[in-house]
């Protein structure tokens, strides 16, 4: 019985993303199913020197450092970067920190879902030369070929929060990750 019913709950759930392309034909491509979402930590200071650090999860769940000498290629203002930026990012990551199991990978891919649309804080300026430490992920967007970037957590000279009800359990998991 468990089996039909967990049969119907995937079902349901991929009707619902269905869509008609340019040529009349159904598509199946929500985030999960298409390009993973992929997260990031990031630590940025400007004050006394240049630093910048932290790291990326791929879809695969492979967790790599960067440091402040890779080039790196940042979000635009509206925080988007296009895909083959993206995958210099990725390719800039040196050292392995950590593989997520593809479980937990999709449980939190999912609650991060749920934080696309949340309503951010107003920035509020709280430290002096702490710089920012980041909490994001970022969205694929295949018709433009490019990534969104959304941030759950800003925590520094200036901090701002997402207000998604999934945001801090996402963030704490994040935090988790070394």
């Amino acid at each position: 019985m468990k089996k039909y019913f967990l049969l119907a709950v995937v079902l349901i759930s991929l009707i619902g993303c269905f869509q008609i392309n340019d040529f009349g034909r159904q598509e199946v491509d929500p985030p999960m199913l298409g390009r993973p979402l992929i997260f990031q930590a990031e630590y940025t200071n400007h004050a006394w020197g240049y630093s910048h650090n932290g790291w990326m999860m791929d879809g695969a769940g492979i967790v790599k450092r960067f440091q402040k000498d890779a080039p790196w290629v940042f979000p635009d203002s509206l925080g988007y970067i296009a895909e083959k930026d993206m995958q210099k990012n990725l390719n800039v990551c040196d050292s392995l920190l950590e593989h997520v199991s593809q479980y937990e990978l999709s449980k939190y891919s999912l609650k991060a879902l749920n934080c696309v649309d949340g309503p951010m804080t107003k920035p509020a300026m709280t430290m002096a030369d702490a710089g920012e430490h980041i909490y994001a992920f970022y969205r694929y967007e295949a018709d433009r070929k490019r990534y969104k970037r959304v941030i759950l957590s800003m925590i520094g000279d200036w901090s701002q929060e997402n207000l998604a009800p999934n945001t801090k359990e996402v963030v704490d998991w994040m935090k988790t990750i070394k």
